[in-house]
């Protein structure tokens, strides 16, 4: 499909591993399926004020963000209507809705054989696998498996992953960041003292926006700018192309 839009992503996608990126070849033991690099970008804005500021004050401030954002992350999930966590509920509702249009055959033993329209998948209940490996991905019982689940009068959500659970989340937000006093009070050795480096003042403005890769799309005012790269010049005074208002030889 991606070869039918532009063979040449096809080609440069080829020469990464497929574990890296194709779900295929995922393995099953962090029960999730996503791979991408949103964490860091998300880390990036969310520290975008602080990392400015000189390395302690930087710290400072990142370690009081934390110390709050533990404590909201933590009073979120101690309201939550169900055990498991909103986005886990809302996929596992989608799933349920998917498996009542489906159609089971159970072979007597603990093989089942879920029709979903014109596709087939086998669900092992031993195993806990299906052949659409969504629930060994994610660890959410997929829609075949909540089929055959419901065939067994079992409940599906006994089979979701302990990680989505209340429990989980709350151990994760368990320890805190204890509250310092202000700077003054610190007792730092003289082994330790962080001596400041020597400043050079460097010419031009400083730079304050990371630096981007050669084929990353920069946003400007709401639009997606490409490089200039490769343009020809034209003059504003002429109109004549190779060389601009500065090198024109036309009066104006």
């Amino acid at each position: 499909m991606i070869g039918s839009l532009n063979e040449k992503v096809v080609e440069k996608l080829l020469t990464y591993p497929p574990q890296a990126w194709c779900r295929a070849y995922f393995d099953t033991v962090c029960e999730n399926y996503g791979v991408e690099n949103n964490f860091t970008e998300s880390v990036n804005k969310w520290i975008l004020e602080p990392r400015g500021k000189p390395i302690i004050k930087m710290l400072e401030e990142i370690r009081i963000k934390v110390m709050n954002q533990l404590r909201e992350r933590e009073d979120e999930v101690r309201f939550w209507a169900t055990e498991f966590s909103p986005k886990s509920m809302q996929l596992y509702n989608e799933y349920r809705k998917i498996a009542k249009k489906c159609k089971v055959h159970f072979n007597g033993d603990y093989g089942y054989e879920i029709t979903e329209g014109l596709d087939r998948h086998t669900v092992s209940m031993t195993l806990k696998r299906c052949t659409c490996r969504q629930w060994d991905l994610n660890g959410i019982p997929c829609p075949h498996a909540i089929k055959a689940m419901m065939y067994k009068k079992l409940d599906p959500l006994s089979e979701m992953s302990w990680w989505y659970s209340k429990e989980a989340f709350l151990l994760t937000y368990k320890n805190k960041l204890q509250p310092v006093r202000g700077e003054k009070f610190w007792k730092v050795g003289p082994s330790q003292a962080m001596e400041p480096p020597e400043l050079v003042k460097r010419p031009g403005r400083p730079k304050i926006k990371r630096v981007r890769e050669k084929d990353e799309a920069i946003k400007r005012q709401g639009e997606w700018a490409s490089s200039r790269k490769g343009r020809i010049m034209t003059c504003n005074n002429c109109r004549e192309p190779s060389h601009n208002v500065k090198g024109c030889k036309k009066v104006k």
